[in-house]
This record gives C-alpha cells, structure tokens and sequence, in this order.
C-alpha cells in the first residue's frame, strides 16, 4: 500500500495512458524545433566550447550541460545506427536500445556505450550530496563519444 499522495508505479502508469488518450504521446513530440537537428560532430564542437570556457552565459550548469549534450549526442549515433539498419527500435526506450545493440554491434562496443550512457544519465540529474562532473571527466566523456560515434558509424548492418 502507498502513502496518501503519493501513486507509486502505478500512478505514473495512469499518467502516461491519460496523456495517450488526450492526444499527447510523451516529451519528445514536443521537444524538437522545427527544421533539421544538429550533427553529431555540431554537438561535439559545442561541448568543445563549454569545456574551453568560451560560454560565459552558461554560468553554473555548464558541466551538467556538456553531459547532457554530450548524453544527446550518444543517443543521436544510436539513433543513426538504427535508422541505417533496423528504423523501428529508434521508438523504442533507450534502454532496449542498448540491449538491442549487443546483437549489432561488437560487444565492447555495446558494453562501451551502455557504460557511457548510464555515466552520462547520472550526471545529468542533480543531487544537491554530489558534485557536479569535473572537466576532467568530461573531457574522458567527450572523447568516448566522438570514438562510439565514430564505431557506430562504421558498423555494417
């Protein structure tokens, strides 16, 4: 039994079928602008920028910022991947993805972008008990990116 107030699994459930039938199928329908998304290379160079300091206006989030792009853009190579190979799993949930990946790509690899994801998906939420991802860490992140963004790239279907 669940606190009063508080809907537990089954609340979010309810949630997501109510939003279903009102038309609205999730976060992603809305969060792309118009026209086309940045490359991966673009988001990248942008990365590249934060971690040089050249974005004063991005203040205190800049390195929660870089892992977020840099999270978009791993899930963007992922992305490609499929939509080169098998398009219907792009709809699926991240996490299927990179379980699906294994059987597409070498396993290092998926290993390697299982591990880069999960890091990267727990730098992007904020704990007010943990610091915020170092330039170092970063960079490591970045770097990580750019070689799967390149393997993935390469894989033959």
């Amino acid at each position: 039994m669940t606190a009063p107030g508080s809907e537990g699994r089954r609340g979010t459930a309810r949630r997501r079928t109510r939003a279903r039938r009102d038309g609205r199928t999730g976060p992603r329908d809305h969060a792309l602008p118009p026209g086309p998304r940045p490359t991966v290379p673009e988001r990248l160079a942008v990365v590249d920028r934060l971690l040089d300091g050249s974005v004063p206006a991005a203040g205190g989030v800049w390195s929660r910022a870089t892992a977020w792009i840099l999270r978009i853009a791993l899930e963007q190579s992922v992305d490609e991947l499929w939509s080169r190979t098998e398009p219907d799993l792009m709809r699926c949930p991240m996490r299927a993805q990179l379980l699906a990946l294994r059987v597409l790509a070498d396993p290092a690899t998926a290993a390697r972008v299982a591990a880069l994801w999960t890091a990267l998906s727990h730098a992007t939420h904020h704990h007010d008990y943990e610091l915020a991802p170092g330039v170092t860490e970063l960079r490591r992140w970045r770097d990580d990116t750019a070689r799967i963004a390149q393997d993935l790239a390469a894989a033959e279907p």
